[in-house]
């Protein structure tokens, strides 16, 4: 099947340039990678003719022994003086080659696990992928993805398939039914830029090996059934390419437990990693999801947003479930929920429900909560990549309101028959303040604030906010009037507590 490869007169003549270039490489005093050192490994300078290990971006290299790639490697154009040789990238690293190369069938290119080939045009090589073992407790499934151009038959001797007794699990999903498919009932190929679910029983090698794409940017249709509706469109799709991929589209990542799934916005330009499979959800028929090597084939502007992430108050660092608040357009994706085991947090706009909501600005946002078992959960809310200068969670069930800046963790009870509508994060202290002259209950003068439409001994506290949310005055007691010594000129927010309950204001202190 190698041999496909060099099917064409283009290819024959790189073939050919390199091979002189090669015979010559001692002479031009290019880098040449010659082994001897003890070890295979890139990195040794022992490695190579006369010690001159080249420097990142080096023009020409080549390689006339059996190498491992043990760093990562940026080089122009790269060549072999002796064949049969074989390369490996180590697991986790790169190899990126931006001008030439020549690879033929006598030449076996290995990435092992996590391992990042870039290159112009396309290369004919394995990529390996650790699974671990299924764990009833720590870790279930996986989802993966084939990162060759021709489709994958999962067999023994690639490791899909084990011995029945230790077993194995194989699932695709079918968007247009809304089914699990699964590969032992109706066996399939692994197709490029599809998604499927894995799991085995035992620690386990999947070979992927076949025609890896150079590292252009590759574009991944999304099915779209409009009769599924408000469901429609979910994809599991998967990083094509032999690199880390942004695309350019929001999606959902299995968590490693593999118990639950989180959003990520398109605008965190977050990697997926080779032979790794996402959830994505179309909106229409026909939408495609560009994956690049790089972020610079996208927009690299982002206004930042704000995550809302939960997790059950036993096991503080596993979040089971998120919700984001992005002021990036595009990022918009709705929410879908697989597990049942799994809570649903989310935003609602226009009957629709979201993962990730886009926003210009914002005052007030409703957030949706909903139990998948009783319990006590915590919720951590945090901005990234933006400052907020005042923002308050409310809980509808309890009442509290609570400063998030001050306290970013909130924990509550939850039970399934809660209702949906529980919280609002609020991000103005006036929001919800009515100008309205028939609920003012107090007045600025003479550098005092006098507390009127209200009877003293109902008087139980009075808070001075500015309008970044710090609390300027704080004073309790049966007082009608407080001084405002101090205290700059501006707008403020009054909060008053009495026996009847609470009331706001704002009021202009000169």
């Amino acid at each position: 099947m190698k041999n496909c490869r060099f099917n064409s007169l283009n290819r024959l003549a790189m073939v050919m340039f390199f091979f002189l270039m090669a015979t010559f490489a001692y002479a031009q005093n290019v880098p040449t990678f010659v082994g001897g050192g003890g070890n295979l490994l890139w990195s040794n300078p022992n490695n190579w003719s006369e010690g001159l290990k080249p420097v990142a971006g080096e023009f020409s290299v080549v390689v006339a022994a059996d190498v491992l790639v043990d760093e990562d490697v940026l080089v122009t154009n790269l060549a072999y003086a002796n064949e049969p040789c074989s390369m490996a990238i180590q697991a986790g690293k790169k190899l990126e080659i931006t001008g030439n190369h020549a690879w033929n069938s006598s030449i076996d290119v290995v990435l092992e696990n996590g391992a990042q080939l870039l290159t112009p045009t396309e290369v004919y090589a394995k990529v390996l992928m650790k699974v671990d073992a299924y764990d009833q407790e720590t870790h279930t499934m996986e989802f993966i993805a084939s990162p060759v151009v021709e489709p994958v038959t999962p067999s023994y001797g690639n490791g899909f398939l084990t011995d029945p007794d230790s077993g194995y699990s194989l699932v695709s999903f079918n968007e247009a039914t809304l089914q699990w498919e699964d590969f032992k009932e109706t066996p399939f190929d692994l197709e490029n830029g599809r998604g499927y679910v894995y799991a085995n029983a035992l620690d386990t090698i999947l070979i992927y090996e076949g025609t890896i794409r150079g590292s252009a940017s590759v574009d991944v249709r999304l099915d779209y059934h409009a009769s599924n509706g408000p469901v429609a469109g979910y994809n599991l799709v998967g990083n094509p390419l032999p690199c880390n991929a942004y695309p350019n589209h929001s999606y959902y990542d299995l968590s490693y437990s593999g118990f639950s799934m989180l959003a990520v916005p398109a605008s965190t330009f977050t990697a997926i990693p080779p032979c790794k499979g996402v959830f994505m959800k179309a909106e229409n028929e026909n939408e495609t999801v560009a994956f690049n090597s790089t972020i610079g084939l996208q927009s690299a502007d982002n206004h930042g947003y704000i995550t809302i992430d939960i997790t059950k108050s036993n096991a503080p660092g596993d979040v089971i479930d998120n919700a984001i608040l992005s002021f990036n357009s595009g990022d918009d994706m709705g929410k879908v929920i697989i597990f049942s085991t799994q809570p649903n947090l989310y935003f609602s706009r226009d009957n629709k429900d979201y993962a990730i909501i886009s926003v210009d600005s914002v005052d007030m946002q409703p957030l949706k909560f909903k139990a998948a078992e009783n319990g006590s959960y915590t919720m951590h809310v945090e901005p990234k990549g933006r400052e907020v200068a005042f923002m308050h969670l409310i809980d509808n069930i309890t009442g509290l309101n609570v400063d998030l800046l001050a306290n970013p963790d909130y924990t509550f009870m939850a039970t399934t028959n809660d209702y949906a509508s529980r919280f609002k994060l609020v991000f103005r202290p006036d929001y919800g303040i009515e100008e309205s002259e028939n609920q003012n209950f107090a007045y600025y003068a003479n550098g005092m604030v006098y507390i009127n439409d209200v009877e003293a001994q109902d008087f139980a506290s009075l808070q001075i906010v500015d309008l970044t949310g710090r609390v300027v005055v704080s004073c309790c007691g049966h007082t009608r009037c407080v001084p405002t010594a101090g205290i700059a000129p501006g707008v403020y927010v009054l909060r008053l507590e009495t026996q009847n309950g609470v009331r706001t204001q704002k009021l202009v202190i000169q």
